[in-house]
């Protein structure tokens, strides 16, 4: 486990970027067909949200 202290500002900024990357996701897992890929996507996502959450709290 990393531990990573945030200035309030970066805190919102990284939030920000990490919606941004969440986002374009969405559109990529609706594009992708590859199944594998697709999957690979879904959990990424999931990781990212998780993050999110976690910096929001």
């Amino acid at each position: 486990m990393i531990t990573l202290s945030l200035e309030t500002n970066e805190q919102e900024i990284l939030v920000w970027a990490l919606r941004s990357v969440v986002s374009d996701l969405g559109a990529e897992i609706a594009d992708t067909e590859n199944f594998e890929m697709r999957q690979d996507l879904k959990e990424r996502k999931a990781v990212l949200m998780s993050m999110i959450k976690r910096l929001e709290s």
